[in-house]
């Protein structure tokens, strides 16, 4: 069950980080989403090792908090480089058509 987990909150990761690269919707509606399911993926992961309940409950919240800000962080960042390139490109063009 450990393993079954932790594949979910790998591909909940994976499907956050390029749904904000991609664009698949709102960025606000995809770290939402993505947060709520890395949360709930960890915190069933903690569980599956017969951890304490109260135990496996913060310690999910916490590590799924971490690596979901860690994901998010790292989307943000590329994609608003290569928004930032895509726009510098247009307006390169526009200044040498003139």
């Amino acid at each position: 069950m450990q393993f079954i987990a932790f594949l979910i909150f790998s591909a909940v990761l994976i499907a956050m980080y390029i749904g904000i690269r991609r664009q698949w919707a709102e960025p606000g509606l995809v770290a939402g989403v993505g947060a709520l399911g890395s949360i709930a993926a960890m915190t069933l992961f903690m569980l599956a090792r017969d951890m304490n309940v109260a135990y496996g409950l913060l310690a999910g919240t916490v590590v799924g908090t971490l690596f979901t800000a860690a994901t998010l962080s790292v989307a943000w960042y590329f994609h608003s480089n290569e928004l930032r390139a895509t726009h510098g490109q247009a307006q390169a063009s526009e200044y040498y058509d003139e």
